[in-house]
C-alpha cells in the first residue's frame, strides 16, 4: 500500500476511501485524527501500488 494523500480530518479522509472503493479501487485510511490523544492531524489515504495513477485521476476529477 502506498499513501496517496495526507487529510487533516478523518472526515475528509474516509469521503475519499469511499469514492475509490465505489469505483472498484481498495483503499484503507491509516493514522490518528488531531482530535486524539496524540494525535497529529496526519490521516493517510493508501491504495495499492498499481492503482495509485488511477486513484489520484479519481480524486482530482471535480
Amino acid at each position: 500500500m502506498i499513501t496517496i494523500r495526507s487529510y487533516s480530518t478523518r472526515l475528509s479522509a474516509e469521503l475519499a476511501r469511499i469514492r475509490l472503493d465505489a469505483a472498484g479501487i481498495e483503499a484503507q485510511v491509516v493514522g490518528v485524527d488531531f482530535a486524539m490523544e496524540g494525535g497529529t492531524g496526519g490521516i493517510q489515504l493508501q491504495v495499492p501500488d498499481e492503482y495509485r495513477n488511477q486513484a489520484l485521476a479519481l480524486l482530482d476529477e471535480t
